[in-house]
């Protein structure tokens, strides 16, 4: 079959463009065709836009007097670093923390300018590229959902923030962004919780203990004693707590001198955990008291406490009512 070449001209030109983009070489009459040379590049699936043009002189320019290829510099970008992209895009270096490679300028050292197998360009996709600079510290018995996800970019930002670590939102909101604050309010709040700083008690990218906790806290509501146990607690709290029989110090929860945190938590077999009668977030009782606890089958165990100036009372489904006040003995 005869195709008439007239037809086919507007192809050719079409096709003659896209392989070989070009500019005037200033030391001659002839032009260059960059991609008879280049012709490595550009083969991925995404294109930055000047390339997939064919406007190789929208970011490299010829120099006066030299002849590419055979000068060297003949051919140089036509800004250095940052600024060359900043001609087109937007700065991402005005706020208080900015990423190493765009305080320097040096786009590239994630960003691949001409094409890439992977979105924005990037060299590598996911974690991976974060870790060809940052050191892999993040591998947990329990790991972070978007650290195990490779998916850094979920709490940073990879150019800049106003927040410290690049991360998106400050303090608590970034948690909260995923996780629901319902809990987080109450009569009574966790200081950690009431500044916002769940990173206290959290890993926020893993842990070798479940919660990603930051120490260990055993799941156990009843174990035997022993302080290692709540060394997450004794971070911030007294870890003399529950150690004597007898305290007028180390705690306020005593009827005088008698140590009621050693009475409930100080056993061989069945202590309590703190998290038995304590909410680790917030209550609607004072001191993250709970309001109701596990029991036996579907009961829940009922506490109701009353707080005073010296002590209080604890009306509960596992003994009868109590009270206790620091600055004399009680009736027990």
């Amino acid at each position: 079959m005869h195709v008439s070449f007239r037809l086919l001209l507007p192809f050719v030109l079409f096709a003659a463009t896209l392989l070989s983009i070009s500019f005037p070489d200033i030391a001659g009459s002839e032009t260059l065709n960059c991609l008879e040379c280049h012709n490595d590049i550009g083969k991925e699936q995404f294109v930055h836009s000047p390339f997939g043009a064919g406007e190789c002189a929208s970011c490299h320019q010829p120099q006066t007097g030299k002849r590419h290829p055979d000068d060297k510099g003949a051919v140089t970008p036509v800004e250095v670093g940052a600024k060359l992209c900043y001609m087109c895009h937007e700065s991402l270096s005005g706020k208080k923390y900015v990423h190493a490679p765009v305080a320097s300028g040096d786009c590239i050292a994630c960003h691949n300018p001409h094409a890439s197998s992977n979105a924005k360009l990037l060299k590598i996709s996911g974690a991976p590229l974060c870790l060809t600079c940052h050191e892999d510290k993040f591998r947990h018995k329990f790991g972070h959902g978007p650290v195990e996800a490779g998916n850094c970019l979920v709490c940073h930002d990879p150019h800049q923030s106003d927040n410290r670590k690049l991360l998106k939102l400050g303090g608590a909101e970034l948690c909260f962004s995923c996780h629901d604050r319902k809990g987080m309010t109450g009569k009574s709040v966790h200081a950690p919780v009431a500044k916002g700083d769940c990173v206290a008690c959290h890993a926020p990218h893993g842990s070798n203990f479940r919660k990603l906790l930051r120490n260990n806290f055993p799941e156990p509501f009843y174990m035997s004693y022993d302080a290692e146990n709540f060394s997450l607690c004794f971070g911030c709290h007294n870890r003399d707590i529950a150690a004597d029989q007898r305290t007028d110090t180390n705690t306020n929860f005593r009827d005088g001198d008698r140590n009621l945190h050693y009475l409930h938590v100080n056993k061989p077999d069945r202590g309590r955990s703190c998290k038995t009668c304590h909410d680790p977030h917030a209550a609607d009782q004072p001191k993250l008291i709970k309001k109701r606890i596990p029991g036996f089958g579907r009961w829940e165990i009922p506490i109701n406490y009353e707080k005073n100036a010296t002590g209080g009372t604890c009306t509960v489904g596992c003994h009868k009512p109590r009270s206790y006040d620091r600055s004399k003995a009680g009736d027990e």
